[in-house]
């Protein structure tokens, strides 16, 4: 009985080494499917502070790493999520949140529907970075921004957007469209795009801001940045460095 035992557990090593270098050819692990965590698009502070008085402050900062000779990604997320009391400054309490990730992140809704309530106050931006490794031309980001926004009365300028008028469709970034409808504020709608880029190789986009603070009395500041810095591949693996 001892010795069918041993046999078996023998034939069942053999066999199990054997799955073992075959999958390793054929790049498959012989004991489970590994699926590695994929980014999700970012989502926060959407639908939120809908009640008078209230604030909403919410960052992201994306960080992407693409290298088109050897197909290697990832990408890293900051978020700063803040809620509390509208003023100047807003009173908040913040939760910030890092998390990396073995693909790109490319698209961020951020800050829609939000702040809609009398005297609420909406402040949200938006930081992409792209590193590329490689060959590619960036151009300019297109815009749509602070379409139908800063109506409803109220003396004074409502609105400073930069830039204006912005009305690209499918535009790489749509923010601060239909928010500050409410009236009563002065300069209620501050939407800005810094100088923003996008490249075919690493396509994102951005929405925000859009039908928030549509209360009396609410402002709405957000703002966009995506830059692309490109690296040269190197034309030669580099050498390892020997100590001693």
């Amino acid at each position: 009985m001892k010795s069918n035992t041993t046999s078996h557990l023998r034939r069942s090593g053999f066999v199990l080494g054997l799955l073992v270098a075959v999958s390793a050819l054929i790049g498959v692990h012989p004991l489970a499917s590994y699926a590695a965590p994929t980014s999700p698009a970012v989502n926060q502070c959407n639908g939120t502070d809908n009640v008078g008085g209230q604030a909403v402050v919410c960052d992201v900062t994306i960080t992407n790493n693409l290298n088109l000779a050897t197909g290697a990604v990832s990408s890293s997320v900051t978020t700063n999520d803040c809620h509390g009391a509208a003023g100047a400054p807003p009173v908040t309490t913040c939760i910030t949140l890092t998390q990396n990730f073995p693909t790109l992140t490319t698209s961020v809704t951020q800050c829609d529907g939000s702040g809609n309530g009398g005297g609420t106050n909406v402040i949200c931006s938006v930081t992409i970075l792209n590193n590329i490794t490689g060959t590619v031309t960036p151009t300019g980001a297109t815009v749509k921004q602070c379409v139908g926004s800063g109506t409803g009365g109220g003396g004074g300028s409502t609105m400073i957007c930069d830039p204006f008028p912005a009305n690209t469709t499918n535009a790489t970034i749509t923010q601060c469209n239909g928010s500050g409808t409410g009236g009563g504020g002065v300069i209620r709608v501050q939407c800005n795009v810094g100088p923003s880029t996008i490249t075919s190789a690493l396509p994102v986009t951005v929405d925000q801001c859009n039908g928030s603070g549509t209360d009396g009395g609410a402002t709405v500041t957000c703002t966009v940045s995506i830059r692309n810095t490109i690296l040269a591949a190197s034309s030669s693996p580099r050498l390892p460095v020997v100590s001693g």
